[in-house]
């Protein structure tokens, strides 16, 4: 038979619980009313955390490792490309690998740019930073370390910035530097390499709110996922419907606006990173050396590339004419700066033929164009290395 006066509710069974909840609803309570009343005293004024902001090293991240197969969507937007598997490793300093060879080489060179200079889709051994180290080792005997710095994305900026934080440690004698579309493409769409773009801005900002905490969180929860299950995790992604949306689209903001191309601007903000590039090399004692960028963009382009260049014009209103005019402005830029600093400039534009069966797309090489980019980027520097002062002779 139920006792009514015996029975308790939750708050009489718990009484110890009931009253910790008070005291912390009471101390959360006297803290707001506190924080309220100390604001009003300093107008608004305390910002104890401040905006968090860092300068952006564009590189892979040290010790990754993935075997890459171009996707249906990569496919579509070429017609030089093997649908096979690439090995994508990197050091850990940030390098492709293959890279540090010998642990006392008689040469070191160093080669950035972006995603041409990086050559993804191409395998290890023909990608022509490192293939251009093995063919001059042969030619001169000497040990030579070959380092790829290229990144998907980077400009003239972003290879100045890892010009002087990793590059020059490396105490290389030669650096080699490929840029142009990627500028092209910055300032045309953003007007200036110092801009707010998500992916290719110099800064990263961390603003202090609790959207910022959930995102740490959720990277967390991302590095444990990766780590414990690396293979599935990258299996789960391919397939998920988000995964090519979550990379989102660089410039959105500018999509579907007419916008301008002004040479002049791309000219003088080009040359100006070219000949900064240039300084730091020779204030370091490093031998800079320019190259143009080879591509597809002829007079008479071929169907892939009126197709894919056709959506610029759809889209910015940009005809294919105007931007192989402003592509072509930057490699004469390149060759113009080069003899005006008595910089050896490596003419990949004139010297590597404008066809599918050495570059994939519109700039991209293939493993065909890389190997000949590689024979015709070693026959340029065996000259000026054979001028370069004599190492000591090391005793290891």
């Amino acid at each position: 038979m139920d006792n009514a006066p015996n029975r308790k509710n939750w708050l009489e069974r718990n009484p110890k619980k009931v009253v910790c909840v008070l005291v912390l609803l009471a101390i959360s309570g006297l803290a707001v009313v506190t924080e309220k009343i100390l604001d009003s005293r300093t107008h608004n004024l305390i910002n104890p955390t401040g905006i968090k902001r860092y300068i952006k090293l564009r590189e892979f991240n040290p010790l990754y490792r993935d075997v890459l197969v171009p996707d249906a969507g990569a496919m579509r937007m070429s017609d030089g490309l093997e649908q096979k598997k690439f090995v994508l490793r990197v050091d850990r300093q940030g390098f492709i690998m293959p890279a540090k060879i010998h642990d006392h080489p008689d040469l070191t060179i160093a080669f950035l740019g972006g995603s041409t200079t990086e050559c993804t889709y191409v395998d290890e051994d023909n990608r022509f930073p490192y293939l251009a180290g093995r063919l001059l080792e042969r030619e001169t005997r000497l040990k030579v370390n070959s380092f790829n710095a290229g990144r998907s994305g980077n400009n003239t900026l972003h290879c100045l910035n890892i010009l002087l934080n990793k590059v020059v440690n490396l105490q290389p004698d030669l650096v080699v530097l490929m840029e142009n579309i990627n500028d092209l493409a910055i300032l045309m769409y953003e007007k200036t390499y110092w801009n707010t773009n998500p992916s290719r801005s110099p800064l990263l900002e961390k603003p202090p709110n609790f959207k910022t905490v959930g995102q740490d969180l959720e990277q967390t929860f991302h590095l444990v996922r990766d780590l414990t299950f690396p293979n599935l995790s990258r299996e789960l992604k391919k397939m998920s419907p988000f995964g090519r949306l979550g990379k989102g689209d660089e410039f959105k903001g500018v999509r579907g606006k007419k916008i301008t191309i002004d040479q002049e601007v791309l000219v003088r903000e080009f040359s100006l990173n070219l000949q900064t590039f240039i300084n730091i090399c020779r204030a370091r004692e490093i031998t800079p050396v320019l190259m143009t960028q080879a591509s597809r963009l002829t007079e008479s382009p071929d169907p892939l590339i009126q197709k894919l260049m056709g959506s610029l014009e759809f889209s910015q209103g940009i005809t294919y004419a105007e931007f192989k005019a402003a592509f072509d402005r930057l490699n004469q830029t390149i060759r113009d700066v080069g003899a005006q600093n008595q910089v050896l400039v490596i003419d990949l534009a004139r010297e590597i033929p404008p066809v599918k069966e050495n570059i994939c797309d519109v700039a991209h090489f293939n493993d065909q164009g890389s190997r000949l980019a590689a024979a015709r980027i070693a026959a340029g520097l065996a000259p000026v290395i054979a001028s370069l002062p004599k190492k000591p002779v090391s005793s290891n």
